[in-house]
């Protein structure tokens, strides 16, 4: 029964503390607050895809480079303690609180996509897939003017857009697999899958 008891244990300790395995972290603690703002500060000259490629996921079709990105507490509070370390500035406890307390309960979604018009995107709407079950968004803002693009595509003119969509995380395993879909008013997808356990 001791033996049992103290292979339970190592186990325990190598889950806990091993520094490759990750899950989206709903709650940060203490040390998850201080590896996230020493991630902004130690990559604060970093470009913004560098940076976030933890969090983002690209999408190929049409042979267009379209994205999608997972706001995590972590992602966001680096994403800030980078901003804040370009101007020699630190991150304040309210600051910290507040950014933590806007991502309370969802995972949150910036999408970029591209289209021929500068409204393509007004009607899209998203699931999020999860165990082959589709979740509803708690918030869907989609980028009802789209700016032209510098990039070149098979069509002359292409107009970028930034959409937001917001889950509710309460029914998410944090480690779990998930996939956001994109739907057009014709009902054509794109989708792009999140392994949660890859992301902190």
């Amino acid at each position: 029964m001791r033996k049992r008891f103290i292979f339970l244990w190592i186990l325990f300790l190598l889950f806990a503390f091993s520094n490759d395995s990750y899950a989206v972290y709903y709650t940060l603690s203490g040390e998850q607050i201080r590896q996230a703002i020493e991630y902004g500060e130690k990559n604060k000259d970093a470009d913004s895809i560098s940076f976030l490629d933890e969090w983002i996921r690209v999408s190929d079709s049409d042979n267009v480079y379209e994205w999608a990105g997972l706001h995590t507490k972590f992602s966001t509070l680096a994403s800030e303690a980078k901003k804040a370390s370009r101007v020699s500035k630190n991150l304040t406890e309210e600051q910290i609180s507040q950014l933590l307390s806007e991502k309370e309960d969802i995972l949150s979604f910036i999408v970029i996509l591209y289209g021929n018009s500068y409204d393509f995107a007004q009607d899209y709407h998203a699931v999020l897939l999860y165990k082959n079950k589709p979740i509803q968004p708690v918030l869907e803002q989609n980028d009802s003017r789209g700016t032209v693009s510098n990039l070149e595509f098979r069509r002359s003119i292409a107009y970028r857009v930034e959409c937001r969509y917001d889950f509710p995380n309460y029914c998410v395993e944090p480690d779990a697999e998930v996939t956001l879909v994109i739907l057009n008013p014709l009902n054509n997808e794109k989708r792009f899958l999140f392994r949660l356990g890859e992301m902190r």
